[in-house]
């Protein structure tokens, strides 16, 4: 059956000589896996550039039910993001949430309405961003916790609901968490490279936690590296 959805890419792989299988994230069909044949030949007129982590595309899709791997039949820019591909800080920013997305959404099928407008808009305002970047990827893990049931109020919620007790020199890390959830990706929350690592490490802590997907994240180095 023919489908038009909205997608956003997570991430791809290679396959064989001149393809990519890309995960795309569809706002009526869940993560996706698509199969894009030809697209990394010499000879190909379409770019490798559509299905650069978080590309937001239109797609019309050949979808059937029990098929492991869909095939696209067409693609287009649904929202160009320029500066997602060309700055070096969002762009390893983009690699470690993909890393992140890629397993919290691999459940996250059917009809996805309200968590894909979330992430579209995200996508969006971070494109847009010129500055005060470097809190984005705390403030997007914070922000799509409620679309995964696993909303917090604040950074002292965050400590009770994984039964730890933070000792007293420990105030500004939670004080920074919960700027960080009452704010917009925009405003400024103020931290340095230390609160920034400390706080990812208490969020990255709680997924854990509240979760059994996410193991080892290979982008982290390369993120404190480039944001320490």
């Amino acid at each position: 059956m023919i489908e038009k959805t909205r997608g956003i890419v997570i991430k791809y792989i290679k396959y064989q000589e001149s393809s990519i299988i890309a995960q795309i994230f569809t706002e009526d069909y869940g993560l996706t896996p698509f199969m894009i044949n030809g697209i990394r030949s010499a000879r190909s007129k379409r770019s490798i550039g559509y299905f650069q982590p978080f590309s937001l595309l239109d797609l019309v899709a050949y979808v059937k039910s029990g098929r492991e791997i869909q095939r696209l039949s067409e693609y287009k820019y649904l929202i160009p993001t320029h500066s997602i591909q060309t700055d070096i800080r969002k762009s390893t920013i983009v690699l470690f949430l993909s890393e992140i997305l890629t397993k919290l959404l691999q459940h996250e099928k059917g009809p996805q309405e309200h968590l894909f407008g979330f992430l579209l808009e995200s996508i969006v305002q971070f494109d847009q961003m010129a500055e005060a970047i470097e809190n984005y990827h705390l403030h997007f893990l914070l922000k799509i916790l409620p679309y995964l049931g696993l909303g917090i109020d604040d950074g002292d919620a965050l400590i009770r609901s994984m039964e730890l007790e933070m000792i007293h020199e420990d105030d500004q890390l939670l004080a920074f968490v919960s700027r960080i959830i009452d704010s917009d990706y925009v405003d400024p929350v103020g931290g340095n490279g230390q609160l920034r690592f400390k706080a990812l490490e208490l969020i990255l802590n709680y997924y854990h936690h509240h979760t059994d997907v996410i193991g080892e994240i290979k982008s982290l180095k390369v993120l404190h590296q480039v944001f320490q």
